[in-house]
């Protein structure tokens, strides 16, 4: 009854099933609970027809064994214990003829025997065996069904032959065995020669179908009630009269509905059994109820039909594999047509795949997997590639073993996730950081151009102005002269502004944490911009509390950066009053203070509407403002970014024609009069003046107005200047004479200063200190150029001041033992940061024109290779820019150009067809890249 009721919840599972997800599970819950208990039913009946069935076995006399089909104790009665010498507690045992033979006489004999009716269908009765004590047995043997129910033997003594053919004996006898038959869990009926049924069993005649005994086949009475239809009826007749023509069993199924509408399921057998001379001696019937087998049956199809429909739905790919790695299982995902699924069922994937037809490396690869995952009894996932015509599929595949008891493999799970999409992606974004790479490195040379370009220019305007000053010059020629020094400090103000706001974008601005007075901060201010408010007739006061800490901890630049920009813009935009500059403590705590600096003005104010977008970049209030006042607009924009930096914010309070007031509040340690730095600028009457007269410099610097003015600035404090124009005359010059210092530019013609300084430091092997001069003012420069040998760096433009400064300090031995200690610098054999030529001057041992024609030569090939690059491109073949990227790539070792090789390799190892988009940004990424250095080449050799 249980089955029945959980077949039919299952049996509508698909048709009923809900589709949203939350009620689909509540569905499944009920479900399982159903069957589960339905199942918790099935085993209690089981066990209670079990109990039934040894209760019965135990009570028979004589000694009974019940054994399978091959021979093995399935249950016994205490004498049939006895006999056996074994327990109900043994475990079966592999053959009880076996364990018989040796009590009786002969023991052969009784082994054949019992092994012939184990092998065969027939039943024998009453046979007389010899014990090997000389009493007599009677020995019967049942086979029930078809054998596959089992066989029972039954050992009865025989005391006095005469006996057992007695009445009495007799009807004991077949009570005994009728009490057997009777107990028997199937539908029994004997049949004699002449076709009349002789024998029933009760289970026969509680069946729906009845025989009665005497009674003719065909005319088999039933109840009033349940009459045997006639379809029925020819069916057995026709299986009743092939038993008997081919003398064998017959088999077959027969489907009833009971009196209370249920359908009932019947295994019927037909088994004729004869006699010694070949006679007929009766036909056996053998009904057997296998309705809870179907149900369970059904019951399992459906549980099986259920899973695969939910397993079907699933967005990934699901396979089973057995301990050989053939299919158990693979749900729609995996393999979508029904045919190949069923097919693909006991094939492992080098048939599959054979198949299918796809590559053998494929299924050698699975297998590897498949061989992993049980080898290392752990979860293994990897990615699969599959090219297909509409395009190439990625799948992220898991496989998990699951382990028998004994640790045997049982089956491997495995399901796949379609990650195409995340693939493709992931290529999108990486060309996408190539390209934005490709940018940002063309941004940062377009900076270093343009900070070199116009540095340049500048550092001879405002030397040659300071030049000037040091002449007689009339009032008006002095004006002229300020005019020319104010303009130029301005432009390098803007300058300065653009490479502060690159590095910020750029994440690249680190902050200095170093001991500062805030009063003497406030007083630089002053001081910077004095003359700016008096020359605007304004009154600029700084204000600071008593209580303010003599020393903080930050960095004072930026501070003072941000100071003079806000007062600065506070004095261009106020006509009338005064600029208040304040510094005050807003709390204090634990050796922290919180610090508000604040600029306040009488200016023209700031309109409302402009606030909200007073801190983007390059903004104004209006066009008038830039024509009136000047400025880029990106003052404030970098002080805001400099104050962010520093964990703050820059807060503006403005109402037009009322004036402005910006502020902001820094939480800075407190630091000692220790934590401040030393003073690094000289006196004007310093005894280093002194000291410098008649050092040698040798000045390396191609242009001839920044080699005039430093010139003129060493030559005031009487110190020999020899000149080079170029790096290659540099090292010629050193070979000849010896020098205090030198100084070298960067960038020049012929061998630039990267290049001298390796040539001095790796060929000639002086230790001559060496000072950069340069116009690129890149974060970064001065690692490189301490990278390069050089020992100092120091920005164009400079000062007259800054360039005695660095110079003394590794020229006198006095100041450069005050300084503190600098680690010495490996330097390495670079020509400069995009390419090497270590292999080139080891290979012309030391040779520079030989050097300079492979370069030479470099270049050649490589414009060549950028047509073909671009060729390739355009029409669009792979194997074109392939050879390309492939005869490029060792010339890139050679010359070191390390930056170049991951494009250049990318492309050489590119697998698969045209791809326009990536294949374009790794080609500009090389063409860009491999110009740059070629540019490179040829101002060093121009």
């Amino acid at each position: 009854m249980a089955v029945a009721v959980a077949s039919s919840l299952t049996g509508d599972c698909l048709s009923s099933c809900p589709t949203d997800e939350r009620m689909w599970r509540v569905w499944a819950e009920e479900r399982l609970a159903a069957l589960q208990q339905a199942l918790l039913e099935a085993q209690a009946q089981a066990q209670f027809q079990e109990a039934r069935f040894t209760s019965l076995v135990e009570a028979l006399p004589g000694h009974v064994v019940v054994t399978t089909k091959e021979g093995g104790v399935v249950a016994a009665n205490p004498s049939g214990h006895d006999w056996l010498q074994t327990t109900t507690a043994d475990k079966p045992a592999a053959d009880s003829a076996l364990i018989l033979q040796h009590r009786f006489q002969d023991s052969a004999a009784f082994l054949s025997q019992a092994h012939a009716l184990q092998a065969g269908t027939q039943s024998r009765y009453q046979q007389e065996i010899a014990l090997a004590a000389g009493d007599m047995m009677e020995w019967n043997y049942w086979v029930l069904g078809d054998g596959s129910l089992g066989h029972v033997q039954y050992f009865q003594p025989l005391t006095q032959p005469a006996q057992r053919h007695s009445g009495s004996q007799h009807d004991a006898q077949q009570e005994f065995y009728q009490a057997i038959l009777q107990e028997l869990p199937i539908e029994l009926a004997v049949f004699d020669a002449e076709h009349s049924c002789r024998f029933t069993n009760a289970r026969r005649v509680a069946a729906s179908a009845l025989w009665e005994c005497g009674s003719e086949l065909n005319q088999a009475a039933c109840p009033p009630n349940q009459p045997l239809p006639t379809q029925q009826a020819e069916q057995r007749q026709r299986y009743f009269e092939q038993a008997l023509e081919t003398r064998i069993a017959v088999l077959w199924e027969e489907t009833h509905t009971t009196a209370d509408g249920k359908t009932q399921h019947t295994q019927q057998h037909y088994r004729p059994v004869y006699a010694a001379d070949g006679s007929l001696r009766s036909v056996v019937a053998v009904g057997l109820d296998i309705t809870e087998r179907r149900q369970a049956e059904k019951q399992l199809t459906d549980q099986q039909t259920f899973y695969e429909y939910a397993l079907d739905q699933l967005p990934c790919d699901v396979g089973i594999f057995d301990d050989q790695f053939r299919y158990l299982y693979v749900n729609a995902s995996g393999i979508k047509d029904p045919a190949v699924r069923k097919w693909v069922i006991g094939k492992d994937n080098f048939a599959y795949f054979a198949r299918n037809k796809r590559p053998l490396a494929m299924a050698e690869e699975r297998h590897a997997r498949l061989e992993q995952a049980v080898r290392e009894r752990r979860l293994v996932t990897y990615e699969e590639t599959f090219f297909r015509p509409e395009g190439t599929r990625h799948q992220y595949r898991c496989l998990q073993p699951v382990f028998h008891p004994d640790g045997s493999l049982h089956l491997v799970i495995g399901y796949g996730l379609d990650v195409t999409d995340r693939v493709v992606t992931e290529q999108a974004l990486r060309h996408a950081k190539l390209a934005a790479e490709s940018a940002v490195r063309a941004r940062e040379i377009f900076l270093a151009n343009m900070s070199h370009e116009i540095r340049t220019p500048m550092n001879a305007i405002l030397g040659m102005s300071q030049l000037l000053a040091k002449t007689p010059l009339t009032p008006t020629q002095n004006s002229y002269q300020q005019a020319i020094s104010t303009s130029a400090e301005n432009l390098l103000v803007i300058i300065n502004d653009i490479l502060d706001l690159s590095k910020l974008e750029a994440g690249k601005m680190v902050l200095e944490q170093v001991g500062f007075s805030p009063a003497q901060l406030l007083q630089q201010v002053e001081q910077t911009l004095h003359y700016k408010a008096a020359e605007a007739g304004l009154t600029l006061r700084t204000q600071s509390p008593s209580q303010l800490p003599a020393v903080l901890l930050g960095d004072p630049h930026r501070i003072v950066q941000v100071l003079l920009n806000l007062t600065g813009n506070a004095i261009k935009f106020t006509e009338k009053g005064q600029v208040v500059v304040s510094c005050d403590v807003t709390s204090t705590d634990e050796g922290t203070a919180e610090i508000r600096f604040q600029v306040t003005d009488t200016g023209v104010g700031i309109d409302s509407a402009f606030l909200a977008r007073i801190f983007q970049e390059f903004s104004q209030e209006d066009a008038s403002v830039t024509r009136k006042f000047g400025g880029t607009g990106l003052g404030l924009s970098i002080c805001r970014n400099l104050v962010k930096l520093m964990d703050s914010e820059l807060q503006v309070t403005s109402q037009k024609q009322h004036g402005t007031e910006v502020q902001f509040t820094l939480r800075l340690p407190v630091g000692t009069a220790t934590d401040l730095l030393p003073q690094a600028l000289l006196p004007a009457d310093s005894s280093l003046y002194q000291e410098l007269r008649y050092k040698h410099v040798l000045l390396v610097e191609d242009n001839h107005f920044n080699r005039q003015i430093a010139k003129t600035f060493l030559q005031h404090a009487h110190v020999q200047v020899t000149e080079a124009e170029h790096g290659a005359q540099a090292v010629a010059l050193a070979q000849e004479q010896p020098f205090d210092v030198i100084l070298m530019d960067i960038q020049m013609p012929v061998l630039d200063g990267y290049a001298a300084t390796d040539a001095l430091r790796q060929q000639l092997h002086l230790d001559t200190p060496i000072i950069a001069l340069t116009a690129n003012a890149i974060k970064g420069e001065r690692e490189k150029c301490l990278a390069a040998g050089m020992n100092a760096y120091l920005t164009k433009p400079f000062k007259e001041a800054e360039l005695l400064q660095v110079v003394s300090e590794w020229i006198t031995p006095r100041i450069a033992a005050l300084a503190p200690p600098i680690e010495p610098v490996k330097a390495p054999t670079s020509v400069s940061a995009l390419y090497e030529i270590d292999e080139l001057l080891q290979v012309g041992q030391g040779d520079l024109s030989f050097v300079t024609l492979m370069l030479e030569t470099f270049v050649e090939s490589g414009e060549e290779l950028l047509q073909a690059l671009k060729q390739g491109l355009r029409e669009r073949c792979v194997t074109q820019l392939k050879s390309a990227a492939h005869t490029l790539k060792p010339s890139l070792a050679h010359l070191h150009v390390w930056h170049l090789m991951p494009y250049v390799s990318e492309l050489d190892e590119w697998q698969g067809e045209f791809q326009e988009a990536p294949l374009a940004t790794l080609v500009t990424s090389i063409a860009q890249g491999l110009q740059e250095v070629m540019t490179h080449m040829r101002s060093s050799f121009a």
